[in-house]
């Protein structure tokens, strides 16, 4: 017969669960950790200490690192000698803090205290209707909304006076003269809307005396600028005094209308430019070549391309 004493038995026949003593643990806060740094990799960075780790935690939100984590270590002399080796060391390529963690009851406190000392009148803090908060007790406060003692008249809060901008001329000036127009600024000037030009029937001669010197070019390449229009003529032999492509009035850059106008100095030149271009294509269009009307100037100052008392034209004569 054995001599080892008998397991206990309970009530139900069930011998009791073992009680195991939990070891005492000391914590290591890190923060500023990599996403990449996992478990593992925490506990090996704490090398020094490898003997006293009981745990190495990343913390997670969801499926990524939260950017912190814990290290629990057996003694406070490990957690110590892991703080002075490993603070401000670097891991998976980030500076990271070591430090000894906050007890549970601690954090609470601190958070409590950070929640009493905030400014009255902020989100979160205002008392219940009727109290009187802690920093009014105190006299660090102004109740602004206190009832009005008794047989004293409620004040009444004073209301923005709407200011209404009158026109000081229209109300003085008389319903039967009429006001002087502001001066334009430039930029009115620019943008003011003219009236436009009628345009001419199908068929119709332009009015005004042909030019002695200037040609119309006209089905000209978007590409083709005044060197380009001027080297044209130049290659085919004729004279060339000046050349101007006509742009459009507005953008930046002023793209090009796709005709211009070339001065050959003399009508001999622009017979012999007439002959020399008759039914040629450049760029693979089909340009035209006519004798410019003196006419009428606008097209060239509504593009500001003319000089200020020359001549320029605009029109072409059949």
């Amino acid at each position: 017969m054995s001599d080892a004493p008998a397991a206990p038995v309970t009530e139900q026949g069930v011998p009791p669960v073992a009680q195991t003593e939990e070891v005492p643990s000391f914590k290591v806060f890190i923060g500023n950790l990599a996403y990449s740094t996992t478990d593992e990799g925490l506990k090996a960075f704490f090398e020094p200490v490898q003997s006293d780790i009981i745990s190495a935690q990343v913390i997670m939100r969801g499926n990524r690192s939260a950017g912190y984590g814990f290290v629990a270590l057996s003694t406070v002399e490990a957690a110590q000698k892991a703080v002075e080796a490993l603070d401000k060391k670097q891991l998976d390529g980030r500076q990271i803090i070591v430090e000894i963690a906050k007890p549970a009851d601690q954090k609470e406190n601190e958070r409590k205290d950070r929640k009493s000392r905030r400014r009255p009148g902020r989100r979160g803090s205002r008392a219940v209707p009727g109290e009187v908060t802690e920093a009014e007790a105190n006299g660090e406060a102004k109740t602004e909304d206190a009832a009005p003692a008794e047989g004293e008249a409620p004040k009444l809060k004073k209301k923005k006076k709407k200011t209404v901008k009158k026109s000081i001329a229209k109300a003085s000036a008389p319903d039967d003269v009429a006001e002087p127009a502001a001066p334009a600024s430039e930029g009115e000037l620019f943008h003011r809307k003219r009236t436009p030009r009628p345009r001419r029937a199908v068929g119709e001669e332009p009015a005004g005396e042909p030019s002695k010197s200037v040609l119309f070019v006209a089905n000209l390449g978007f590409n083709i600028d005044d060197a380009a229009l001027a080297a044209l003529f130049t290659e085919a032999g004729i004279n060339v005094v000046s050349a101007r492509i006509v742009r459009r009035q507005y953008g930046r850059p002023r793209k090009s209308k796709g005709y211009g106008f070339v001065d050959v100095g003399d009508e001999a030149e622009q017979k012999k430019a007439i002959e020399a271009f008759e039914g040629k294509e450049v760029g693979g269009r089909p340009i035209a070549v006519k004798i410019a009307v003196n006419a009428q100037a606008r097209e060239t100052k509504e593009n500001g391309d003319a000089d200020e008392g020359t001549s320029e034209v605009a029109i072409v004569a059949a």
